[in-house]
């Protein structure tokens, strides 16, 4: 039986037996290699939680029952072969398709929509033995970074309800922050990994685009959309990249390092505009750690002209993509709607003024061409921004404030006066996205409410193993040094 939430329910917090909503997934694995914590004793840990938690919508469907049987079949195959992901339960994105769960988007026309197989991504994690509890909520057909969805409703900041947890993956951010999994998959195309991540005080990671597999997703834009994870430790994000790439398992210290000999640039704008006086503070404190420790980070602004350029590219190339990469997704899974069907029904207000005129009016070919030409002179840009400053990649605020409170509209409560939610939170992650540049949010510190505050990491493509070996110390680093408190 798949259990749609939707019933007020106590607040989240509360223990379960070992701690299970704590534990690494390296330590999950090994609780239930040695018998102390078997997968199903965590997926009832989590059912658990999940049911103290309800409050926050982060998931649209559960289904313990499934989950359970899943667990069994993974305790029993645990004895015959290596699994390295046994004991661990997942959250996934509801727009990722996942056997047994209808695979909604978020969105009213595909509620009755049951892929038979699992996407790709979800088949290496089931094959390695983890359990998949749920379906989180997002925002309507990933447009969006609120997770404020007219369907399945606001999904609600773990430590302070009437906050955002961010989009377009809140739920899955959520989830994890809330303790109910151990990990969860979330769809990435503009900052909707990173900026949920940042603001839930998790860490949030991107590959370079095309490095997981995209079969199975609800897409946004073929040039632009990942997979990527939502953990709460850099080493979790690895286990799980691990399995993701098809790679042998790696030892814990597959990405220990020093930070020294680690060249950042944080150029300042248009990174930190907007935020406010101790967010800055904060920031200039965590890069002061940083150079302690053997960093060396230059502040030089980007040139002219990179974020005219983000926006004449980003934007376009979704766009025009989006309906033709549903359109074939919906083919492939033999359905009869089409693009034109799922935009007639779609209920957020903010996600129908972008894709309903795309019915009538699309992007013309002409400048989508126009928009991946500037994607190419952005990405010539920023590799030449690096190498002139001999520059490993670039470390920025992840979002330019922590957790904001919603105002009408899709407007965001910024010290006092209103932004419009969409450009103001994607700004810093954005260009990395369009580029398809491997970037991960580190929970680096809090801010004077306790709500977390995120760290940007962002390298060219293909560095996504010296990323996260950097990403490691830098959370080592943070921690030391107390900027970091943890999520609970």
């Amino acid at each position: 039986m798949v259990d749609t939430p939707g019933m007020p329910g106590p607040h989240w917090r509360g223990g379960s037996r070992m701690n299970a909503d704590r534990l690494s997934l390296r330590q999950t694995v090994a609780a239930a290699a040695t018998g102390r914590m078997s997968a199903v004793d965590q997926v009832r840990a989590c059912a658990d939680v999940h049911v103290r938690s309800r409050s926050l919508r982060a998931f649209t469907q559960v289904d313990v029952a499934a989950a359970l049987r899943e667990a069994e079949q993974a305790d029993y195959l645990a004895g015959e072969r290596e699994l390295p992901l046994h004991g661990v339960v997942l959250a996934v994105k509801d727009n990722i398709d996942t056997s047994g769960f209808a695979t909604t988007a978020g969105t009213p026309a595909l509620k009755a929509h049951r892929p038979r197989t699992d996407a790709a991504a979800v088949r290496a994690l089931r094959e390695a033995g983890a359990v998949v509890l749920g379906k989180a909520n997002m925002h309507e057909l990933a447009y969006g970074v609120t997770t404020n969805n007219a369907l399945f409703g606001r999904v609600r900041h773990p430590l302070r309800p009437e906050r955002i947890v961010g989009g377009s993956s809140g739920g899955s951010a959520a989830a994890v922050a809330a303790g109910i999994v151990s990990a969860a998959l979330g769809t990435e195309t503009g900052c909707s990994v990173r900026v949920p991540a940042a603001l839930c005080g998790l860490v949030g990671f991107r590959p370079t685009t095309g490095a997981y597999q995209a079969e199975g997703v609800v897409p946004v834009s073929w040039t632009r959309d990942t997979v990527g994870v939502l953990t709460r430790s850099v080493d979790d994000a690895v286990v799980l990249d691990t399995v993701l790439r098809g790679q042998p398992a790696l030892p814990a210290t597959v990405v220990d390092g020093g930070l020294r000999g680690l060249r950042l640039a944080a150029p300042r704008r248009p990174f930190r505009e907007g935020m406010s006086a101790p967010l800055l503070a904060i920031f200039d404190a965590c890069l002061a750690t940083l150079e302690n420790a053997g960093v060396e980070i230059t502040e030089d602004d980007l040139p002219e002209g990179v974020q005219e350029t983000v926006t004449a590219c980003g934007m376009p190339i979704a766009l025009y993509e989006t309906p033709r990469g549903i359109d074939r997704y919906l083919h492939g899974h033999g359905q009869p709607m089409r693009f034109c069907d799922i935009a007639a029904q779609v209920v957020g207000a903010d996600v129908a003024d972008l894709l309903r005129p795309l019915t009538e009016h699309g992007v013309p070919d002409e400048q989508y061409q126009d928009a991946l030409t500037h994607r190419a002179r952005l990405d010539r840009v920023l590799r030449g921004f690096l190498a002139a400053r001999h520059a490993d990649g670039l470390i920025v605020p992840s979002a330019p404030v922590t957790a904001p409170r919603l105002l009408p509209g899709e407007h965001l409560d910024v010290d006092g006066r209103p932004e419009l939610a969409f450009p103001f939170l994607v700004r810093n992650a954005d260009a990395s996205s369009i580029l398809g540049w491997p970037a991960i949010s580190l929970p680096a510190a809090r801010d004077a409410q306790g709500l977390p505050f995120g760290i940007d990491l962002q390298f060219p493509p293909g560095g996504d193993r010296a990323l996260l070996t950097a990403a490691r110390a830098c959370e080592q680093v943070w921690r030391q040094e107390g900027h970091h408190r943890g999520t609970h």
